[in-house]
């Protein structure tokens, strides 16, 4: 995540580049939000909603994609970690303190967070982990991360295929696993947790990864030039409808369906997993999972179809950003605060939110959602004119800099 404050040289090519990575994340954030409040499956028939149809899996994936660019930005960009030779070893030693500081605080806060009881699966956790996991992969440069990350798609699922089945051999009966986010209390228990993060859990950090490698690829690239900003639109967004098709024509004529019925009651209940990844299919059983491209079931073609969304949003979050600059202040700024608004939200779903999902208080759905999305943008917008880091950001950058020393150039 970088430390420019949008609005920081908005003309240039740098401030440019920033701005879209930021809008991109603010946009991976409501997408977030709103599945969070309003349900992806209608309670009544269990078809897909509007929101599990456009967000689901995809927002969370983004969220980790850009997790990734970020952590490219602050240690180089286009240019590899600690590019002088004179300065390498002790500019990545310092990017690797700071980070793992971060990542600390952000599992910290997880862990308490989840506390609230907002009904959401919480990805604070998974997401410091993922920064520690990527510490030993700083140096690297475009081309190896993006074999890295490929190799991870191409080996992460049938990894967790044959992990999944082993831990279930009957597939009506669900593998061990927490059933709700990380909390601290759950430290006393780590052999359930460990296997909850990295195999059973809501983001399998087996499968995690392959977003955060595919984001520090990216932010390798110098996201600044407009034909690389085409690239990843294009690029992005053929491999999203590919992959979509791929998966359509699969489950259209090779019979899984009709496997997948008895579990699942309905043919509207049926699709309405297949579409949002509601976890009530046993899919990872059927030797065809791995050309579902079904929301958080770490198919490779669910990889493949995330990956490609978050490309391609990216791609136009900066191409945006050149014409529509301060209309998308307000989604910059969210985007640049991310850890705040995430926590704030939560804080404000646990009051008004049941684990069952269902409002209190009188609240609808949609008018909560609302309520959080106006909210995001305002606190956006306060951010951009006051180019201050939101209340949990500078929390983490000082804790970073309070152990890592300033920055030695």
């Amino acid at each position: 995540m970088s430390s420019s404050a949008p609005g920081s040289r908005p003309s240039s090519a740098r401030g440019s580049r920033l701005w879209g990575v930021d809008a991109a994340r603010g946009l991976a954030l409501l997408g977030m939000m709103t599945v969070h409040v309003v349900p992806t499956t209608d309670p009544a028939t269990a078809e897909a909603t509007w929101s599990g149809m456009l967000f689901s899996g995809r927002s969370a994936a983004l969220f980790a994609v850009l997790a990734g660019v970020g952590l490219a930005l602050l240690t180089g960009g286009a240019g590899k970690a600690g590019a002088a030779p004179e300065h390498s070893n002790v500019q990545v030693t310092w990017f690797r303190k700071v980070i793992a500081v971060r990542a600390a605080v952000i599992i910290g806060v997880g862990l308490f967070v989840a506390m609230l009881d907002a009904g959401v699966a919480v990805i604070l956790v998974h997401y410091g982990v993922l920064f520690i996991l990527a510490l030993p992969f700083l140096r690297l440069g475009p081309r190896a991360l993006a074999l890295l990350a490929a190799g991870w798609v191409a080996t992460a699922p049938v990894l967790y295929w044959w992990l999944q089945n082993l831990l279930r051999p009957d597939p009506s009966e669900p593998a061990a696993r927490l059933w709700h986010s990380p909390m601290i209390f759950d430290l006393a228990q780590p052999g359930l947790l460990a296997l909850d993060l990295f195999v059973t859990g809501y983001y399998p950090l087996l499968l995690w990864p392959a977003y955060l490698f595919t984001g520090m690829a990216l932010g390798r690239l110098r996201l600044g030039r407009g034909a690389v900003q085409v690239r990843l639109f294009l690029g992005g967004i053929t491999g999203a409808v590919v992959t979509y098709g791929v998966g359509w024509m699969v489950e259209a004529r090779s019979g899984v369906l009709e496997r997948m019925r008895p579990y699942a009651g309905s043919d509207d209940a049926l699709q309405g997993s297949l579409e949002t990844g509601d976890h009530f299919l046993p899919l990872v059983t059927d030797p065809l999972w791995f050309l579902i491209p079904m929301p958080h079931q770490g198919s490779h073609l669910d990889l493949l179809h995330t990956i490609s969304c978050a490309v391609g949003v990216l791609g136009l979050m900066l191409l945006l950003v050149r014409i529509l600059k301060w209309p998308l202040a307000p989604l910059v700024g969210a985007g640049a605060m991310p850890l705040t608004l995430y926590v704030g939200h939560l804080m404000v779903l646990g009051p008004f939110w049941r684990m069952d999902g269902a409002p209190l208080a009188g609240v609808e759905e949609t008018t909560l959602l609302l309520w959080l999305v106006v909210a995001a943008l305002a606190a956006g917008m306060l951010k951009v004119l006051l180019r201050r880091r939101g209340p949990l950001e500078a929390m983490t950058h000082g804790a970073g800099i309070a152990v890592a020393g300033p920055h030695r150039r």
